[in-house]
């Protein structure tokens, strides 16, 4: 049976420690390694090992500087938050426009590596 990128992925999560090991010590490197994608932006990736008997609080980014409280509190109250992978057994949350792009373009050089290996 030929699996998709994404579920290769997650297959390797769970039955490869090495891996698991190194992308929760690097997740960005370790991401960027192996989908071939060298992005031009700056951010960070974090990884949290998902555990059956804990709910994981994402918690919103405090308000820069001289940032109304007020507006930045409707802005993460009303963001549709973007879940991909998202089956219960690990996923990315992105939590805005600019990020989404970034991880979609990785997400996209991870496929055409695995189609130019597979």
């Amino acid at each position: 049976m030929k699996h998709d990128a994404g579920t290769l992925h997650t297959l390797r999560l769970v039955n490869d420690s090495a891996y698991r090991e190194r992308l929760v010590a690097d997740p960005k490197a370790v991401l960027c390694q192996e989908s071939g994608h060298r992005p031009r932006e700056d951010f960070a990736v974090e990884a949290v090992e998902q555990q059956d008997d804990t709910i994981v609080i994402l918690l919103p980014a405090k308000p820069e500087g001289d940032e109304d409280f007020g507006e930045r509190l409707t802005e993460v109250s009303q963001r549709v938050y973007d879940v991909l992978f998202s089956s219960g057994v690990g996923g990315f949350l992105i939590p805005d426009d600019r990020l989404k792009w970034i991880l979609r373009d990785i997400r996209s050089s991870w496929t055409a590596s695995a189609e130019r290996e597979g």
